[in-house]
């Protein structure tokens, strides 16, 4: 897979993702409120940003790197996305009013369009 078809498919994704954000929050201000609605934006942000920083970092092939190289990068930048998810939800959990169903229904929600677009990807072959 080139460096430009990889970047299309994170491009992808990410975008994907984010109108996952928008739906569940949509859906979540219609039929349970404001408070809801931001518990589930919250929610699909904590399973966002990480992968954006992911996806920055690794969304490109580069040909001068080996394989020890780019797999050691891959797990070194897999364990920051850890941390930083676990981060996210440490400081979300912080804030007032948190409704923990829609924010952990936000969370899956967008974590779900990732494991459904890898999924998708022999489909389209």
């Amino acid at each position: 897979m080139g460096a430009k078809k990889l970047f299309f498919a994170v491009k992808r994704v990410l975008l994907m993702q984010l109108l996952a954000i928008a739906l569940i929050g949509g859906f979540t201000l219609a039929f349970f409120g404001w408070l809801a609605a931001r518990s589930a934006l919250l929610g699909g942000l904590i399973a966002f940003l990480p992968n954006v920083y992911f996806a920055a970092k690794f969304g490109f092939s580069d040909k001068t790197r080996t394989a020890k190289d780019i797999v050691r990068s891959f797990y070194i930048g897999e364990s920051i996305k850890i941390i930083i998810t676990a981060g996210l939800f440490i400081l979300i959990f912080q804030l007032p009013n948190i409704l923990f169903l829609p924010l952990f229904a936000g969370f899956v929600s967008v974590l779900m369009v990732f494991w459904c677009a890898l999924l998708m990807r022999d489909i389209e072959r």
